[in-house]
């Protein structure tokens, strides 16, 4: 989506609410590249990242969009890549989840997708433990003001620390404790309600030879 079609236009942070919230399908997904980077809707991720000095592989990607409104692509990368998400939310060890931005908005509008994924996929008690850190985690995602176009959001975990979020590669606030915390982010993206089932897919399409 070009930058003048997202800044200043209401319908466009609708549009950006619909489709985070889940309220929207996904379109196309094209083929990924095997390369030495994956591609997808031009957003080009590398096949390999180093997070706490462990290399992590990338699983897959996702795209979040609806018809030629396109959010954002999203990436998991992990220690040893599989098309099985009970294995990857369990498995140890530092992982990343990337998001691309490809729409121009408010960053609240994902803050407030964050939650609503959280509270879809987690019951009462488990919110309940997960409130204070999630509310910590949203007013992260809140300080950055305006998402732009190419803007990447990366949410790493290191165990120990917690989920560090970065904002084009610097980070921003401390880590988010818990690997309680961070499974709970999986699963709005490849948990069993995922915010969309084609994301999902995508992410799960394994990099694996």
């Amino acid at each position: 989506m070009m930058r003048g079609l997202a800044a200043g236009r209401p319908w466009c942070v609708a549009a950006l609410v619909a489709v985070m919230s889940g309220m929207a399908g996904v379109g196309h997904l094209p083929g990924v590249s095997q390369a030495h980077a994956a591609v997808l809707e031009s957003q080009r991720f590398d096949d390999n990242v180093v997070v706490a000095d462990r290399t992590l592989r990338l699983n897959g990607l996702g795209l979040r969009g609806v018809a030629w409104i396109k959010a954002f692509v999203a990436g998991l990368y992990v220690a040893a890549p599989s098309r099985d998400p009970g294995q990857l939310m369990a498995m140890q060890g530092p992982k990343r989840l990337r998001l691309k931005i490809m729409l121009e908005a408010p960053s609240k509008e994902l803050s407030k997708a964050f939650s609503k994924g959280v509270r879809r996929n987690e019951v009462a008690a488990v919110q309940g433990q997960l409130g204070e850190r999630m509310a910590v985690f949203a007013g992260l995602i809140d300080s950055l003001g305006t998402l732009k176009v190419g803007d990447a959001l990366d949410v790493d975990f290191v165990p120990g620390q917690g989920a560090q979020l970065r904002h084009n590669g610097k980070a921003v606030g401390e880590p988010v404790a818990g690997e309680d915390f961070y499974r709970a982010l999986l699963k709005i993206f490849i948990g069993e309600r995922p915010v969309d089932a084609r994301l999902k897919e995508g992410m799960l399409r394994g990099r694996a030879e």
